[in-house]
């Protein structure tokens, strides 16, 4: 059921209308129109229509006519002796959360039952306190309901988010022409900022990418996902270099964020008949590589620039070192070395690279779920503070036939 935003009411839509006595009318005439009409709570006394003071049910009958006598005693008195003192009066345009505030900062233990609505002298009568609570337990009622509907709403639009988000990334199982590629992604909220996506360039090139945009949540996933739909657009442009299509997307998410966002992203090209690897580094965390003939494990350093939507037109690198048979590429995010155990310590680049060098033997696929498994075992849960994204390619003997995304 669809609830419309609940409006807060104003005083003048419970302002009853409680008559008015002159100012030397005497007691008894007054305690005449209570004892005739019990739903009176207070009634004000006006003098040639302004505003003078109040007579409440309550003050009048336990105050003041409550002991012995009382009456023989004040019978007779104008009602002006008998006034309150200080009435608290209030505007008719008073939202009814404004007015009990200031009715509890004026009489923190409620004594009053009713107050008067006065505006520049004129008073148009009075409101009962249990009204005024009343009208906003009913305004909280709408309130929760509007928000229970939005809240709805809300989380099945992320849920589609999610849904479409997760759809643009490409199959986490992929292989070409002797390499075989593995990726894993987990998101710490229901729209991340990280992605990954590869690519092939002719029949014996393979393009691979990870990006990571700063914070995660909604106004992220659109980061991601402008950063996609550029980076396939710039790809079918004929673009084809790391530092070409990192340019391409620099502009693209600079129109997108407008530098409220930044994406560190890397871009990686393997080229199987030369046995090469081309990156460009948009200020992403170093990638690593483990040589099958050495059975070294080896950071790359160089390459790096300005994360993506922080410049201009900026300009990227290129770095290019050998990438033979056997040999394996790790991109990561830096969800993964930056999730912390109950110490707060880290998971640290120590603890990534002993990992690496212990498991490299298996499958991408594999490798990535042991590591993430790992990585949640450290930090004690299987929900991480960041987004996690591990894309890991592997060269083989094996000849796979080509595979799109």
């Amino acid at each position: 059921m669809e609830h419309s935003p609940a409006t807060i009411p104003c005083l003048q839509e419970l302002t009853r209308n409680a008559g008015e006595i002159a100012p030397l009318t005497a007691v008894k005439d007054v305690v005449a129109l209570f004892q005739h009409d019990q739903s009176l709570t207070a009634i004000p006394v006006v003098d040639h229509g302004r505003f003078k003071g109040l007579i409440s049910r309550k003050k009048l009958f336990f105050q003041h006519l409550g002991r012995p006598f009382a009456m023989e005693l004040f019978g007779k008195t104008p009602i002006q002796e008998l006034m309150e003192e200080d009435t608290i009066t209030m505007a008719p345009q008073t939202d009814v959360n404004s007015a009990l505030a200031r009715l509890l900062e004026a009489d923190p233990l409620l004594d009053t039952d009713a107050f008067p609505v006065v505006a520049e002298g004129e008073c148009f009568g009075v409101v009962s306190v249990s009204d005024l609570m009343m009208r906003i337990s009913e305004c909280q009622a709408q309130l929760l309901a509007t928000l229970h509907s939005l809240s709805a709403r809300i989380r099945e639009e992320v849920k589609r988010a999610s849904k479409i988000q997760q759809d643009l990334l490409p199959s986490p199982d992929w292989r070409f022409g002797g390499i075989t590629v593995g990726a894993e992604i987990r998101n710490s909220s229901e729209i991340g900022g990280d992605f990954y996506d590869y690519f092939p360039i002719g029949r014996s090139r393979i393009g691979l990418v990870v990006a990571d945009v700063s914070g995660h949540g909604v106004q992220s996933g659109m980061v991601t996902t402008a950063a996609k739909a550029s980076l396939h657009t710039l790809i079918n442009g004929g673009l084809q270099t790391p530092a070409e299509l990192l340019h391409g997307m620099n502009n693209a998410i600079l129109a997108t964020a407008r530098q409220t966002l930044l994406m560190t992203c890397l871009i990686a090209v393997i080229d199987l008949e030369k046995e090469e690897l081309v990156l460009a580094n948009a200020g992403h965390n170093f990638p690593y590589v483990h040589r099958k003939e050495t059975g070294s494990l080896e950071m790359i350093e160089d390459g790096t620039g300005y994360p993506l939507g922080f410049e201009k037109d900026c300009r990227y690198q290129e770095f290019t070192a050998r990438f033979a048979r056997g040999d394996t590429l790790v991109l990561y995010t830096d969800g993964i070395v930056e999730c912390t155990n109950g110490d707060g310590e880290e998971f640290g680049y120590a603890r990534l690279e002993a990992f690496l060098k212990a498991h490299i033997q298996h499958p991408p696929r594999v490798m990535e779920r042991l590591l993430l498994e790992t990585a949640a075992q450290f930090s004690g849960g299987e929900a991480f503070e960041d987004d996690i994204t591990l894309l890991i390619a592997s060269t083989g003997n094996e000849t796979c036939s080509t595979e799109g995304d």
